[in-house]
């Protein structure tokens, strides 16, 4: 099953979903391009005890 959180490239703004797959584990690691400016970010997202997920991207050079 696949979840879809909301967020913002950090280099050109675009809004973009961030495809999660549940079965990967409650901490996910990867690298995706931006379908805007195709620019790769760092994603990291994370499920809480509530089972809500959070996405934080980050530039390469961060």
């Amino acid at each position: 099953m696949t979840d879809f959180i909301a967020s913002a490239c950090p280099y050109c703004g675009e809004g973009v979903e961030i495809d999660i797959d549940r079965s990967g584990g409650s901490r996910q690691r990867f690298v995706q391009d931006c379908p805007v400016c195709c620019q790769p970010w760092e994603v990291e997202v994370t499920r809480d005890s509530d089972d809500d997920w959070e996405v934080m991207l980050r530039t390469a050079d961060e």
